[in-house]
């Protein structure tokens, strides 16, 4: 069994940076709905 040593598995770089996508998205996920809400018009303004 012959080793290759210029030989480079892509996939974990793969996991990392949809890793990273994930983790954004999840923080973006709460602006996205205010956002969403705000530029439909059916958000409540905060009157206090």
């Amino acid at each position: 069994m012959a080793h290759d040593e210029n030989f480079r598995d892509e996939a974990g770089i793969i996991w990392v940076v949809l890793a990273a996508v994930v983790l954004v998205s999840m923080c973006l996920l709460p602006a996205t709905i205010v956002w969403t809400k705000y530029f439909s018009g059916t958000m409540i303004p905060y009157l206090g």
